[in-house]
Parts: C-alpha cells; sequence; structure tokens
C-alpha cells in the first residue's frame, strides 16, 4: 500500500483534470499520456523488444512482462521513498516474501501503464476509438500546417458534413482565415511569440482570444471541439439547479439519489447533535 499510494495520487490528480468544464478531447489524451509518463518514472518501467535479449545489462535485476521491463532494485528505492516506516516494514520480510511483493508491485505498475495507454479519449460516430488522431484545432497546432495540408487533413475530413450547413463561400473563408493565420505566425515575431507560449493547459477562448480576427476558422475549429457532456457535468448542472428526481432526471441511480438525500439531512443531523 505505501507503494501504491503515491500511483493512486497521481491518478486522483489527473481524473480531477479531466473533469474541468472546457477542457478539449486532444487535452485529455495529452493529460493522459503525461500520467503515464509520471508512472512510468515512478516504477522505473522500461519498454523493450520482447523477441530481442538483454543479456547485456550486467548485473540489473529485472522483471519482464510482454514488452515492459521494471529494475527490481528500483521498486525497493521506491518503497523506501516512501518514508522509514515502509523501509521497516519491508525488511521484516524473509528473502522469499520480498520477491513476492515486489512481484506484485511490478504487475500492478504494468497493468496500470498497459491500461493507460490502451485509453482512447477520441470515439467515432458509433463511440468507437478513433483509427486517427483528432484534428488541429488550436492556432499553435495549426500554423504548424501548410494550407494544402489543413484543406486535405482537416478540412476535407468535414466538408461532405459542413455541406449541408455552410455554403461554398464559407469554405474559401476558413481556407483564408488560416493561410492569413499561418502568414501571420511567420511574419509578426510578437504574435509568434505569445502563440509559441501556448501549451496543453491552454483553454481553447484565451487561445483564439490572442487572434480575434479568425473568426470563421474559428468557428470550424469550436465545431470540431465541441463534445456532448459527460455525467460528471450533467449531474453537476442537476445539483446547481437543486433538481433531484423528476420527469427530466429520471435515470439517476437510487444510489446517487440517496446520497443526494443523505447529504442534505448533513445540516439537520448537525442540528439535533449541537
Amino acid at each position: 500500500m505505501y507503494a501504491v499510494a503515491p500511483a493512486v495520487d497521481e491518478i486522483n490528480i489527473t481524473f480531477a483534470k479531466l473533469q474541468s468544464r472546457s477542457l478539449l478531447v486532444a487535452q485529455q489524451a495529452e493529460f493522459i499520456n503525461v500520467l503515464i509518463g509520471t508512472l512510468t518514472t515512478m516504477f522505473c518501467i522500461e519498454v523493450i523488444d520482447p523477441n530481442q535479449s538483454n543479456d547485456d545489462d550486467g548485473e540489473i535485476e529485472y522483471m519482464s512482462i510482454e514488452s515492459m521491463r521494471i529494475d527490481v532494485a528500483g521498486i525497493e528505492n521506491h518503497i523506501r521513498d516512501q518514508g522509514s516506516t515502509a523501509g521497516k516494514f519491508f525488511d521484516a520480510l524473509n528473502a522469499i516474501d520480498q520477491n513476492a511483493v515486489i512481484k506484485e508491485i511490478v504487475l500492478y505498475a504494468i497493468m496500470l501503464v498497459t491500461g493507460l495507454t490502451g485509453i482512447k479519449a477520441e470515439r467515432d460516430e458509433n463511440n468507437q476509438p478513433l483509427d486517427h488522431d483528432m484534428p488541429h484545432v488550436m492556432p499553435q497546432q495549426l500554423v504548424t500546417l501548410r494550407p494544402a495540408k489543413f484543406i486535405q487533413e482537416v478540412l476535407d475530413k468535414y466538408r461532405d458534413r459542413l455541406q449541408k450547413f455552410w455554403t461554398s463561400d464559407e469554405f474559401e473563408e476558413i481556407e483564408a482565415d488560416h493561410r492569413d493565420l499561418v502568414k501571420m505566425y511567420r511574419d509578426d515575431e510578437n504574435m509568434r511569440n505569445v502563440i509559441d507560449k501556448h501549451d496543453v493547459n491552454t483553454l481553447f477562448n484565451d487561445a483564439w482570444d490572442y487572434v480575434p480576427r479568425f473568426k470563421r476558422l474559428r468557428a470550424f475549429c469550436g465545431g470540431l471541439t465541441t463534445i456532448f457532456p459527460n455525467t460528471t457535468s450533467v449531474e453537476s448542472n442537476f445539483s446547481i439547479l437543486k433538481w433531484e428526481l423528476d420527469a427530466f432526471r429520471t435515470a439517476l441511480m437510487h444510489l446517487s439519489l440517496e446520497g443526494i438525500m443523505q447529504a442534505k439531512q448533513r445540516t439537520i443531523l448537525k442540528r439535533l447533535w449541537a
């Protein structure tokens, strides 16, 4: 438990970030990648080619599962990093039990990283994982695309759907906006410095507010980033409105409803015990 607790803390922090109302799907994927990197470093995980021999590693002892391996000494150091109490508990075990504990931690760490690696935030219209990455929608991403590549890899993929609502002139405006954005990034040093400071934590509206004149391109990218609200945000909205169970909220689980009722009773119970 000492060894697992830091990983659980990192996961909880990441999940809290993933529930942000203004987070983009692409940002969700980036947060998961950062979590994978953190856990990989924490548990000293290395990715290897299972078909290659690793006899050149000298006296370093590894535990390997499929395409990953972990330095046994690194896991022991990780346990001792959690404090002297954790080290004393580990030292109190015999050699067989110590090896069993390390093996359990190795299995947990690799299972965790493997599971996170398989997560795909981007979904298709059938709610299946996309076989390609999300399109570029942020200014710092779009300035890296040549106009021809933007048309081919971003605009053309959604042209058939958008033609039901947008005119050919509006498509021309999107293309012109992108060309002007690339030109501005190339020629205007001040704007280039501003855009280069944007990263995965930059919100969509904040990024586009720095380039307000590209309204049609922003509208197009905003449509690509719009996703249906998840359970967390919907439940939050109902909580704000102080709705429990009515005609518009028939799918609320009994356990969730019981939690709401008990939370409302807390104030009353505190007064009774005062």
